[in-house]
């Protein structure tokens, strides 16, 4: 019997994956273990590997298809068959949203086999037969041209997150000039090149027959324009488009309530500078984040009702205190994870994050990475961000937003005024875990062990 490859959950809150690409086509032999197709989720991309020894034998999801996780993406046929389930017990294949479908272009029966044989969507391939029919001739000159087209662009250096990118924006990376080291292409590149041709595309719209005289002046009352100019369109795809489902459904679902603090961080900076100062070249570079991390692991112990979660109207208290970082990418943010950040030293904390941002910013993160956040922290305070609040991010109870530091005017403990500099924590939690008490006693600890941090000792 046939065995199904379903869409696998790769984290605790997934609910569908997106097919990007197969690596795979109908009638290719695969291996146990071997990568079949590559699924991107809301933080990563993955590779699906074939459950056993088979062959290819149906593909029910193309790519660009939203998946929900459990339902069957392909069939592999075991030693001895030659067949998929048939059509009475195989799901329908899914498709991209906004497609037309296959079946409603017009080729000879030799052309659709071949094309299914190979995994082609025939609505790719032109034909050349009467009234533009498919022929056995375009699908096989279809498949060479794609070879070749596969060929040339995995030689192109590119960084993984710039490769997804350019599928998503139908982007040739061939075409893409890279600034990053030794030409490789960032994602900054590609978007660049899909800005452009969409400029290009605006600019073939004016008739090549119109008048070459200038036209009349228009008054200067009146605006020349009548809808702005577009400077590039980004479509709703990938990653954003999940940050964009996930979090709508955060905001939507849980009620969340922000609480605000300010913190003197005069002996926060100190401590960082102090450690940077004392150590070796080459050792991992200690950032305020680093300490921040190492703070909220602190007040996690202490305060275990925000290192929690809310699943399947059950709330959730974690052992493991595992703080996920705010990363920024060109395409969108990840939450890479410090997992047992509590036992871990503000140099090891420094190491991983160095570690897991650069790793981010190349497209290599692991599964691992991002699985098993238990509270999350997002820093804007290089971006000189004075205070801001974040959405929480589900399943978790709360999440900490942190802006710069800057000078102001403080009253000490004898009234006497002096400036120093102050930083705004605000925690955003959902209600149906916590309550405002609750946050409260967290901040008062954040905030005394960034004003005394020999209380981490």
């Amino acid at each position: 019997m046939p065995i199904p490859i379903i869409m696998p959950k790769f984290e605790m809150a997934q609910e569908s994956g997106t097919i990007l690409r197969w690596l795979k086509q109908v009638g290719d032999p695969v291996a146990k273990g071997e990568a079949v197709l590559e699924v991107e989720t809301d933080k990563i991309t993955m590779e699906v590997e074939a459950p056993a020894d088979g062959v290819l034998a149906q593909i029910l999801a193309e790519a660009g298809a939203v998946v929900p996780i459990g339902q069957p993406i392909a069939y592999l046929a075991t030693p001895g068959e030659s067949a998929a389930p048939s059509p009475s017990e195989a799901p329908p294949t899914v498709r991209a949203q906004g497609v037309v479908s296959e079946s409603d272009v017009r080729a000879t029966p030799i052309a659709r086999k071949l094309a299914a044989e190979h995994g082609i969507d025939l609505r790719q391939v032109v034909g050349t037969g009467r009234d533009g029919q498919i022929t056995r001739q375009d699908v096989e000159a279809f498949i060479e041209r794609q070879r070749v087209r596969v060929a040339e662009v995995e030689k192109v250096a590119a960084v993984p997150a710039a490769r997804r990118l350019a599928r998503e924006l139908e982007v040739d990376l061939r075409t893409v000039q890279g600034s990053g080291p030794g030409g490789r292409i960032q994602s900054a590149d590609v978007e660049r090149v899909a800005a452009q041709r969409h400029e290009q595309g605006i600019a073939t719209v004016v008739p090549s027959s119109a008048p070459s005289a200038p036209p009349a002046p228009q008054p200067t009352s009146q605006p020349t324009r009548t809808t702005p100019a577009v400077r590039r369109t980004v479509p709703l795809v990938g990653m954003r488009r999940t940050i964009a489902q996930r979090l709508t459904q955060s905001v939507r679902e849980a009620p969340q309530f922000n609480v605000s603090v300010d913190v003197n961080m005069s002996r926060a900076l100190a401590l960082v500078e102090d450690w940077r100062a004392a150590q070796q070249e080459g050792a991992p570079k200690v950032t305020l984040t680093a300490l921040l991390v190492k703070v909220c692991a602190w007040a996690l112990q202490r305060h275990p009702a925000l290192n929690a979660g809310f699943e399947n109207e059950t709330i959730l208290e974690w052992s493991d205190i595992n703080i996920g970082v705010a990363v920024a990418l060109d395409e969108g943010l990840i939450v890479p994870v410090i997992h047992h950040a509590d036992r871990l030293s503000l140099v090891e904390i420094a190491a991983r994050l160095n570690d897991i941002a650069a790793r981010g910013r190349a497209g290599q993160l692991q599964l691992a990475d991002v699985q098993g956040g238990t509270f999350t922290l997002s820093n804007l305070g290089m971006f000189a961000v004075d205070r801001f609040t974040a959405i929480v991010n589900p399943p978790q109870a709360a999440i900490l937003a942190v802006g710069r530091a800057t000078k102001r005017v403080v009253v000490d403990e004898r009234d006497q005024p002096h400036v120093a500099p102050m930083a705004t924590f605000t925690v955003s939690a959902d209600h149906r875990i916590v309550d405002g008490a609750q946050v409260g006693r967290f901040l008062t600890d954040l905030k005394q062990a960034l004003e005394r941090p020999g209380l981490l000792l």
